[in-house]
Order: structure tokens, then sequence, then C-alpha cells
């Protein structure tokens, strides 16, 4: 029977089946091991001819102690230039490391280059939570219930107006769910990191003050997670099909319709041009406010 090594799995094994008066080639057969492994491992023959490291290693040891730098010498290095420059016993990087966890050498594991995290455990619904408390884009069923009373500001619709077709001018229109401010940004590539980049250095140039974002499936809005997780909110993604869920923004987008007709060319449209459209919309007396506009809305919050 070949000679195997015993591991500390296996030790722990062979104390079992001794225990329950096996003898030692039955649990050798049992453990597909020699039984005269077993009788050494017993006998403690194995602490006999421990050698100490620094005896059989000790020029290695000083050249670690030397050479070692966690920034650019790391353990695999002095391994490395030890074999190619020494002709004395060197022991394997692995080697090396089963000393550092065993405490044999005076490197310690916060010495090391790389350090290994601990995996917490965790129970299903304590992952359910931490995906919902740290997941920035999520579906708009998942959106709280608070955000449908418009009890405050801050709470986002965001929609894009298309032009002429074939044309990649477009205008990103931004409505507050509350008091229906407006702000309207010309956009001129339909590219979804350039739209990102716009609506977020917009938001914060205008100090916009944002607690969540509710977009459509255009996938100009693909990379606007980018953006809410920038501000430090969560971006909620409506269903195919389903602009009632955006119902604040689809009206807007309807009153800028009055100063920029379907099928009307945006390569001549300005950004203070669309300034312009967006003071008139929220100068505007609403039925909703009992007539006040949303600008004077803002002043209650």
């Amino acid at each position: 029977m070949n000679y195997k090594q015993l591991t500390e799995k296996k030790k722990v094994e062979i104390d079992i089946l001794l225990a329950q008066n096996f003898s030692m080639r039955e649990v050798g057969r049992r453990l597909g091991i020699s039984h005269s492994t077993i009788s050494r491992y017993k006998a403690g023959i194995y602490k006999k001819r421990k050698i100490d490291i620094n005896q059989k290693y000790g020029l290695f040891i000083k050249y670690l102690f030397d050479h070692y730098d966690r920034k650019d010498h790391s353990i695999e290095v002095c391994v490395y230039y030890f074999k190619k420059n020494y002709f004395a016993k060197c022991p394997s990087v692995k080697q090396v490391y089963n000393w550092i966890n065993e405490g044999k050498i005076f490197l310690t594991k916060d010495k090391l280059c790389y350090k290994k995290r601990k995996a917490r455990k965790t129970g299903m619904m304590a992952h359910f939570e931490w995906n919902l408390n740290n997941k920035t884009v999520l579906p708009i069923s998942l959106r709280p219930k608070y955000v449908e009373n418009r009890d405050e500001i801050g709470h986002l619709e965001i929609d894009s107006i298309i032009g002429k077709k074939n044309e990649y001018d477009s205008i990103v229109s931004i409505v507050d769910r509350c008091t229906r401010t407006t702000w309207l940004i010309k956009s001129i590539y339909k590219n979804e990191y350039y739209t990102n980049k716009l609506i977020y250095e917009y938001i914060v140039k205008n100090n916009i003050t944002v607690k969540s974002i509710t977009v459509d499936n255009g996938i100009e809005f693909n990379a606007l997670g980018i953006c809410a997780k920038k501000l430090g909110v969560k971006l909620y993604k409506c269903d195919p099909y389903c602009s009632f869920q955006r119902g604040t923004n689809e009206r807007t987008n309807a009153l800028v319709r009055r100063w920029i007709p379907k099928g009307y060319s945006l390569k001549t449209i300005t950004q203070t041009y669309l300034d312009n459209i967006a003071f008139e919309i929220n100068t505007m007396p609403r039925k909703i406010f009992n007539f006040k506009t949303s600008y004077e809305m803002e002043l209650n919050y």
C-alpha cells in the first residue's frame, strides 16, 4: 500500500475509529492508509522526527527577514531569488505560508501582501434585506408607498422627449412628483453613459433635491444607475409599456409639446430656450395646487 502523509482530517478519523476499538489494520483498511502509518502516528514518532526550521532553513529565514517587503518583495519573490542565488535548503512558498499560519516564524498574517477576508454567514432574510438596502436599481414594484403620496420633494421622474425621426438630438425632462417643478436638458447623443453624465452634472450644478429617481426602460437610461449611486438614492424602473406608472412625467411632456410640437427638429433648440420653457411651466398656475405655481409650492417644503 502506498504511503500517504496524514492530514489533520485523517488524524481525527483515526482517533475516532481507534476509540471504537477497531484494530490498526481495520482502521487502515477503512481509511485507505497503511497500518504502520497509524502505528507511528500513535507512537508519536512524527514528533521525534520534527526538525527545528531554524536549524534546517536558517539561511533562508535570515534572507527572508532581510529582504521581505509587503510592498515590492513578496514571499514568492524571496523564494524565487533565494533559489536562484543560494545553494542552500529552500522551502516552498506554501510551506512558508504554513509557518506563518502556525506562528513559527517572525512574519504574521497582518504583514502579508494580501489579506483574506472572512465571509459573513447570514440567513436568507438577511441576504434579501441587504439586497434591498444596497441595490441601486430596482423595479417600480419595490418603490415605497410613501412616494405615491407626494408628501415630500425630491422624488423625481425622468424621461426623454424626441424630435424629428432619425435625429439623435433629444430633451431630457426631469419633474418633481410633489411640486411638479420641471427641468429640461438638451441632449445631443443617445449614448447611455453620456446621458448619465449629463443628468448627474445638471442635478449637481442646479442643486436639485433628489431622494429617488423613476425612469422607463429606454436604452438611454441603462447607465443611470451610476448617477443614482453617486447621489446615494434608489433608481426605480417602470414595467415595459406602462407609461401610466410615470403619469407626472407624461403630463409634463405634454406641456412641453405646447412649445415644441411632435416631429419638430430639436437641432436648433438651445439650452437657454429650454430653460425659458421650464420657467414658463414652473410659473404656470395649476388647478391641482389651488392655482398656485410650482415655485410657490416649493416654498411650503
